[in-house]
């Protein structure tokens, strides 16, 4: 997997530029072919002249559903073009520069309004309906020829437009990202490197939090057999539990060694070493979260034990709080 790919595949902070590319693919532009007799003058009245009108009157039909298409994919622009805005602002607020971009944007806004003024010609082509009733029915060969040709011509050069600025726009945001990959690579390691410490840090005063807990169930189990109390089950529950949590705790150990180590990254959490900071930030992640998964599980065995015992032998009793992970 390349350098790129694994960026935006590992982290959701820049999944936006898939979703542009996604968006502006997604866009099937129609340009309606086949719908119109060939360019020249208008049919003579003959025998065959009545199925030419009903050919007209199909190249009516398809052309007023072709423009109400493009209407709609020419619509979908603005939410390209917001999607795109907001890649920006995101970008310039990492610091990286988005020049290139801008153009691109502006450009595609431009393409979008040439489109916009064609598919605004078929459309008041299309409304006229010059040789054809209210029906689409054909009132007058000659003029509905030129009707479908008109209106034809125009939609085919707002579909051309729009296609073009769509692979514009596409081609610029891909030469954007390979340009930056490199950066977006760095600052999304950083990040991670940072989030992992402070997840460390959580989850270290987690584990902290269960030697409470201990002392709690031990004294409840001491109460209890003061009293006559059969305590086996919460006794076992509570050797699970702390060789659950001793088992966490040796992967949350893990997870800071691999952080101090800091392979790939400077004293400060610079990348120094593009692989080798994401083994780091790999791995670290991979011992926090067996950590935390533990943790949870020998919280909720523990709860779950408790209120089993507690229902069979005291009822109304307050139950003992267990920590969570962060």
């Amino acid at each position: 997997m390349n350098k790129i790919t694994r960026v935006l595949s590992s982290s959701s902070r820049w999944i936006m530029a898939l979703v542009v590319a996604a968006v502006v693919f997604s866009l099937i532009f129609t340009i309606p072919s086949g719908t119109v007799l060939a360019a020249g003058n208008g049919p003579a009245a003959t025998p065959g002249a009545g199925n030419r009108s009903a050919q007209l009157s199909q190249a009516l039909q398809r052309e007023q559903q072709a423009l109400k298409q493009q209407q709609t994919h020419l619509a979908n622009t603005a939410n390209v073009v917001s999607k795109i805005q907001d890649l920006i602002s995101k970008a310039q607020a990492k610091g990286l520069d988005t020049s290139a971009l801008s153009t691109a944007l502006a450009t595609f806004q431009s393409q979008v309004a040439t489109a916009t003024s064609s598919n605004t010609s078929a459309a008041g082509i299309l409304s006229a309906h010059n040789g054809f009733d209210g029906s689409g029915i054909v009132t007058d060969p000659a003029a509905a020829h030129q009707t479908v040709l008109d209106a034809r011509q125009n939609l085919q050069d707002a579909g051309n437009t729009l296609k073009q600025a769509v692979s514009d726009i596409h081609t610029a945001l891909r030469t954007w990202m390979e340009a930056n990959k490199d950066k977006l690579q760095d600052q999304n390691l950083q990040k991670d490197y940072q989030n992992e410490q402070k997840w460390l840090t959580t989850q270290q005063g987690n584990l902290g939090k269960t030697s409470d807990v201990v002392t709690k169930v031990q004294n409840l189990i001491s109460q209890a057999q003061a009293k006559g109390k059969d305590t086996s089950a919460l006794s076992t529950a509570l050797a699970t539990f702390q060789s659950e949590i001793a088992t966490a705790n040796a992967s949350n150990t893990t997870a800071a060694g691999i952080l101090s180590a800091h392979n790939g990254f400077d004293g400060s959490g610079n990348v120094t070493d593009q692989t080798a900071a994401s083994e780091t930030v790999k791995d670290a992640h991979q011992s926090l979260s067996d950590a935390r998964t533990t943790l949870l599980q020998a919280s909720k065995d523990l709860r779950n034990a408790i209120d089993q015992w507690r229902k069979s032998n005291e009822p109304t009793a307050v139950p003992v709080t267990t920590p969570t992970s962060g």
